[in-house]
C-alpha cells in the first residue's frame, strides 16, 4: 500500500510540474537556430551587447582573458552555474579576466507551456537578483551572440585568451575546478585556486 501511494505521489508531482516547465524547455526551438559552438583554437567572433552598466564589446575586453556565457533565465543548469561563476568572479578579479553573460533564449524565466512569455532586460535583471549574479549580463533580443558564437546547450561557456583565441568551450554545467583551469589556460591569474 505504501509503495502504491509513493508511485501515485510521484505521478501527481510529475504531472503538476510539467505544466510549470517553461515553454522554452519543452519546445523544439528552445535553443535558437545557431551554428555548432565555435571550436577551441579558433579566433573568437566579435560581439557588442548592452548591459545595465553600459556596452561591452569584444574590443573592450581585448588584451586580457575573458569568459562569455550564453544562458537562458529559465534554465535550471544556468541557475545552478551562477554559484560556480560567482566563485570564479571572487577568485579572479575583473582586472585579470573579463566576464559577461548574454541571454540566448527567446523565453522568460516565468514562461510556461500555456504562457510563452518573451525574455526582456527586466527578465534578465530579475534573474541576476534571484541568483546573485555579480558580473555584467546582457539581454540580446536578436540572439545575435548565440547565433554568431554557436550554441549546443545551456549554459554555453567560452573562455578566450588575451590574443582573442578560444581556449575552452563547454555546454552544460561544470565544476569550479574545470572552469578555473580553463581560465588559467587563458592566462587569468586566480587569487586562490584550491577548491571543489
Amino acid at each position: 500500500m505504501l509503495g502504491v501511494l509513493a508511485i501515485a505521489a510521484i505521478v501527481v508531482y510529475t504531472v503538476t510540474q510539467m505544466h510549470r516547465l517553461p515553454s522554452a524547455a519543452v519546445q523544439s526551438n528552445a535553443i535558437p537556430t545557431a551554428a555548432p559552438p565555435r571550436a577551441v583554437g579558433t579566433h573568437a567572433p566579435t560581439f557588442a551587447v548592452l548591459t545595465p552598466t553600459g556596452q561591452i564589446t569584444s574590443a573592450s575586453l581585448a588584451g586580457k582573458p575573458y569568459m562569455l556565457e550564453l544562458f537562458a533565465t529559465w534554465c535550471p543548469h544556468c541557475q545552478r552555474m551562477t554559484k560556480v561563476l560567482r566563485t570564479v568572479r571572487e577568485r579572479i578579479p575583473e582586472s585579470h579576466m573579463g566576464m559577461v553573460s548574454v541571454s540566448a533564449s527567446l523565453y522568460a524565466m516565468n514562461a510556461t507551456m500555456g504562457n510563452p512569455l518573451r525574455s526582456s532586460q527586466a527578465d534578465v535583471d530579475t534573474y541576476d537578483e534571484m541568483f546573485g549574479v555579480t558580473w555584467p549580463t546582457a539581454f540580446d533580443p536578436e540572439l545575435s551572440v548565440a547565433r554568431t558564437w554557436g550554441l549546443a546547450g545551456f549554459p554555453q561557456i567560452y573562455v578566450v585568451n588575451a590574443s582573442g583565441t578560444i581556449v575552452y568551450s563547454h555546454a552544460g554545467e561544470l565544476p569550479l575546478s574545470t572552469l578555473l583551469a580553463a581560465a588559467h589556460k587563458a592566462g587569468a591569474k586566480a587569487t586562490w585556486t584550491r577548491g571543489p
